[in-house]
C-alpha cells in the first residue's frame, strides 16, 4: 500500500476484497482500523495427470448444418414464440438471434447446443473425417492463404 519496499516477512490481506501482499507497516495499520481481513490460506490441489493415448481417429467433433436459421425460426414458430420470446429464453439480444436467423451470423457451439435443448431441433451435426482425419465438406476445402489476401502495393 505505501509503496516501499518489504523488507522482511511479506503478509496478506483482504483490502477491499482484493488480495493484496503488504508489509508489516502497512497490515498492522490496516488490521488494526479493520479495514483488511486475513487472507485465507489457500491449498493448492494436485491431481494425478492420467496420459490420453493418441488414437487414429480423430475426436467427433459437431458443426452446424446448412440451413440452420430456417431450422430455427421453423422451430420458434412452431412453439409460437416471437424472436423477442425466444431471445429471451437464450439470453442474447433480439438483434443477435434476427443475424442468426438470417444466416449472417453463426452461433457459436454451446448457442446451438442451448438451441437445441429449448426448441427440441437439431441443427448440429458431428464432422465427418477422411482417411487423412480431415474435415470433409468443409467451405475451406483447398483454400489457400493467397485465395483470401489481397497484396495492395505502393506505387513508388
Amino acid at each position: 500500500m505505501c509503496g516501499s519496499l518489504i523488507r522482511g516477512k511479506p503478509f496478506k490481506a483482504l483490502v477491499d476484497g482484493a488480495e493484496m501482499i503488504l508489509c508489516a507497516t502497512c497490515y498492522n495499520k490496516l488490521m488494526k482500523s479493520g479495514r483488511a481481513l486475513p487472507a485465507p490460506e489457500r491449498k493448492i490441489e494436485t491431481k494425478k495427470v492420467e496420459k490420453i493415448k493418441k488414437t487414429s481417429k480423430p475426436i467427433d467433433q459437431l458443426e452446424i448444418i446448412e440451413g440452420f436459421g430456417e431450422e430455427i425460426r421453423k422451430g420458434r414458430e412452431a412453439k409460437g414464440w416471437t424472436q423477442a420470446v425466444l431471445a429471451q429464453k437464450l439470453r442474447i439480444s433480439e438483434a443477435m438471434l434476427k443475424k442468426i436467423e438470417s444466416e449472417k451470423v453463426k452461433p457459436s457451439l454451446d448457442l446451438a447446443k442451448k438451441i437445441e435443448q429449448i426448441l427440441k431441433i437439431k441443427i448440429l451435426q458431428p464432422v465427418e473425417f477422411d482417411e487423412e482425419g480431415e474435415g470433409k465438406g468443409s467451405s475451406f476445402d483447398n483454400v489457400t492463404f493467397g485465395d483470401v489476401v489481397f497484396v495492395r502495393r505502393d506505387e513508388d
